[in-house]
């Protein structure tokens, strides 16, 4: 712990919770913290895992911001990690909240790993509805509850935390603190009814005294519907049960209450009071269409059919509940929730009996002011339970209250709720859809090719493959996801590829590289896949069996390399054919021609002068014929060395082309070539000197010869006008032209590289480098020592 945070915690504030007994820290720096203009925070920790924060003002997203920050900071200091955090926030005092400042609120809490359960301490109906929609709509990762006070939210998260001090008393520490449940509210209301019976004696009924029942019913007071049944009885005359099964759908609604107005008028009980007491303890639950059907043909019903005086429904649990409530609403009747079928008659009976009290008047302003809360209550139930939440927008949003409507604001509340959730259902399902469409598409590409194809995150965890992935690996799908390329492929090839990987990764640009895998040879290309910040987080891997390529571009290789060798070799027969025979013959032609006449000086001057010319003749084709052979096996190469070959050839080249030739060569005198390895050199550069005489129209040509061991560089770059190499590759190939090729083989011969680099108007350069592995000419390691001929 730093400096100042002792500091701080030497200054904390210590006291006990009069609701929970337990320790609770705070200092100034905690209290009454301004954020912005007018928002005040306050912050409190209880115990070692509660946290209790207290707000005023507007919130907006910069002070929010804020204090999320500063309470997170104090959440990290102060309280345990391995711990779980129940939180209290007491949002009484707070004026307003932005949208983005709830989204932003949301984000925080679900961001808090050790959140356990959010309590929310507010008064008011609209903060409480809003919370109670958060936690229905799933939008929270943690639990909520609502308390109205202090005192109940505090006891709240020590219940739920089951952190108490030490005490003697005998009583269980979580029944002293333990908060009311809904069992403990039934005691309460049933000892307030006894309280007022009490005091009313003569609303007190025998309860010795039973009910007799007289029940009768009909085979056509029946009917069955696919996935739903109902069964009509009359009770005592007036009292219509109705005994429901199954799931309520909308187009069942209107046949039930058709037969249910069948049943009235054969009971002769239109325009005389009646009650309908409804079983619906198998009931299953109805669909919203269903619901709105029946709030409708339940309101007509009233209308001609008034004399109903109390509904009572029995069985229900807590939805349906609320579905039924909702559908009854400005209701001039009675109707109340039973647990079982003796309750809703004693209900009935209790209201036959009290019906003349309420009409004798007694305490009448009561009861109408309570008709008139349960007629706006009524009316907000029905206008909650008609919304479609899972439809954006809704019918009854579009209506709005006056403004004398004394729940206009709550109404207002609520059609910002609704369209904040429209909103996030809006944002949820387009990329619910996005990412759906992106990984149809991202399947059908990996499935589109018969390469092996796979799409994996940025840590190499395999996201999905493609069929043929699968068989070369003989695994299924479900097998391979979430798994590594370590736990299939072999250190080298997965090293290999994960640098490739990261390169990817960090440049954004594709990679293409070779991998050799039990005698088989794979292409492999990786592609980058960006997210919506243009970030990448996946790659896409192809990997393309390259064997039977690779395996005929070597037989290709070794034909080339084969011909080439061939072609020297006819090269120099033909050039010892041309010296040793047709250069003697002519040679011998050449001797006859001038002694021709020695011995016949009559010869006239003109037979004299034309064989003069046919001598001539016969010089020039000896020179030709000596220059072919020369082009095709320059003795100099084995009589002079490969240096003083190659400086005679450019000499005599720029003398036929006027184009001029720099030489430079270093570094060669220690290195023994062998003759294949000479002639492949001298190739490569009369091939390179006689192709920019023919295309580059240049005027110098720069020829560099260099031993820089354990290499042997060659680079000759012209001035000329330059091409497009893949172009004219294209175009060499069309036009069935080999120099460039028979070039790059015979690099390849010597076991080098060729490198090429040209663009229009920039001139060309040509590198070849190959390793000069021969053996090195020692000659002072030759010289007899002195000492060796000691004895």
């Amino acid at each position: 712990m730093s400096k100042h945070d002792k500091e701080l915690e030497f200054n904390l504030t210590k006291s006990i919770c009069p609701h929970t007994g337990l320790t609770t820290y705070t200092c100034p720096e905690w209290t009454e913290i301004i954020f912005g203009k007018d928002y005040l925070f306050s912050l409190r920790i209880i115990g070692d895992c509660i946290l209790f924060v207290k707000i005023n003002g507007f919130s907006s997203l910069d002070v929010v911001a804020e204090s999320t920050d500063f309470t997170k900071s104090i959440i990290h200091k102060y309280l345990p990690k391995e711990k779980e955090l129940f939180y209290i926030g007491d949002f009484t005092g707070v004026t307003g909240v932005t949208k983005e400042a709830r989204k932003y609120y949301i984000n925080y809490l679900n961001n808090l790993r050790q959140l356990k359960t959010f309590i929310l301490c507010s008064p008011s109906p609209i903060m409480m509805l809003a919370a109670n929609l958060t936690r229905q709509f799933r939008i929270i990762k943690f639990g909520l509850t609502v308390e109205k006070s202090y005192s109940a939210a505090v006891k709240q998260a020590a219940w739920r935390a089951q952190t108490f001090p030490d005490t003697t008393d005998k009583k269980n520490p979580l029944e002293t603190f333990r908060i009311p449940d809904a069992a403990d509210q039934i005691t309460r209301k049933q000892k307030l009814k006894q309280i007022l019976i009490s005091g009313l004696p003569f609303l007190q009924k025998n309860k010795k005294d039973t009910i007799s029942l007289k029940r009768f019913t009909r085979d056509d007071w029946e009917a069955e519907f696919y996935g739903y049944s109902v069964r009509y009885e009359l009770i005592n005359d007036n009292i219509i049960h109705k005994i429901s099964k199954g799931y309520l759908s909308a187009e069942h609604v209107k046949p039930v209450y058709d037969l249910q107005e069948q049943i009235l008028k054969s009971c002769g009980l239109s325009g005389h009071p009646y009650y309908i007491v409804n079983d619906i303890k198998e009931l299953r639950g109805s669909s919203l269409k269903a619901r709105k059907k029946h709030s409708r043909l339940f309101a007509e019903w009233i209308e001609k059919y008034p004399e109903l005086c109390q509904v009572v429904v029995y069985g229900a649990n807590r939805l349906l509940r609320a579905g039924l409530s909702v559908a009854v609403y400005n209701s001039p009747f009675s109707f109340v929730f039973s647990e079982n079928f003796e309750e809703a008659m004693d209900s009935v009976q209790k209201n036959k009996e009290n019906k003349s009290f309420v009409k004798s008047g007694f305490i009448p302003k009561k009861i109408r002011r309570r008709n008139s809360v349960k007629h706006y209550a009524d009316e907000l139930n029905c206008f909650l339970g008609n919304i479609n939440w899972e439809v954006e927008g809704s019918e009854e949003l579009a209506e709005t209250k006056s403004d004398e409507h004394p729940f206009k604001s709550v109404y207002d509340a609520i059609a910002l709720i609704k369209s904040d959730i429209d909103e996030l259902f809006r944002d949820r399902t387009i990329a619910q859809v996005a990412l759906r469409e992106s990984e149809e598409v991202a399947r059908a590409l990996l499935n589109a090719t018969s390469d092996l194809a796979l799409l994996i995150q940025s840590d190499g965890t395999i996201i999905s493959v493609n069929h043929a992935f699968t068989t070369f690996l003989k695994r299924n799908q479900t097998s391979l996801k979430g798994a590594r390329l370590a736990d299939f492929f072999p250190p080298p090839v997965v090293d290999r590829t994960t640098t490739h990987l990261k390169g990817v990764l960090m440049t954004g640009k594709p990679a293409l590289f070779e991998t050799q895998l039990d005698g088989q040879y794979f292409q492999n290309t990786i592609y980058p896949v960006f997210n919506a910040d243009k970030k990448v987080d996946r790659l896409a891997l192809y990997s393309r069996d390259i064997t039977g390529i690779k395996l005929a571009q070597e037989q290709i290789h070794l034909l080339t390399q084969e011909l080439i060798k061939a072609q020297e070799n006819e090269r120099r027969r033909i050039a010892r054919d041309l010296h040793d025979n047709v250069a003697q013959d002519l040679a011998s032609l050449i001797i006859r021609s001038d002694t021709l006449f020695e011995d016949h000086r009559d010869i006239p001057w003109e037979v004299r002068k034309r064989n003069k010319k046919f001598s001539d003749i016969l010089k020039k084709t000896i020179a030709s014929i000596r220059d072919l052979v020369y082009d095709l096996r320059p003795p100099g190469l084995t009589d002079i060395g490969l240096v003083k070959t190659i400086d005679q050839y450019c000499v005599e080249f720029t003398l036929k082309t006027e184009i001029k030739v720099d030489l430079y060569t270093a570094g060669l005198e220690r290195i023994q070539l062998d003759t294949d390895t000479k002639i492949n050199l001298f190739r490569i550069i009369q091939e390179a000197l006689n192709n920019a005489a023919k295309h580059a129209e240049a005027t110098l040509i720069k020829v560099r010869l260099l031993g820089s061991h354990p290499d042997l560089i060659l680079r000759i770059e012209d001035n000329g006008c330059g091409f497009d190499p893949e172009e004219r590759m294209v175009s060499a190939l069309k036009e069935k032209r080999m120099g460039l090729k028979s070039m790059e083989e015979r690099v390849n011969l010597l076991s080098g590289s060729l490198t090429l680099h040209s663009r229009e108007g920039s001139g060309t350069r040509i590198v070849v480098k190959f390793p000069s592995n021969r053996a090195i000419q020692e000659e002072e390691m030759e010289v007899e020592s002195p000492l060796q001929k000691i004895p």
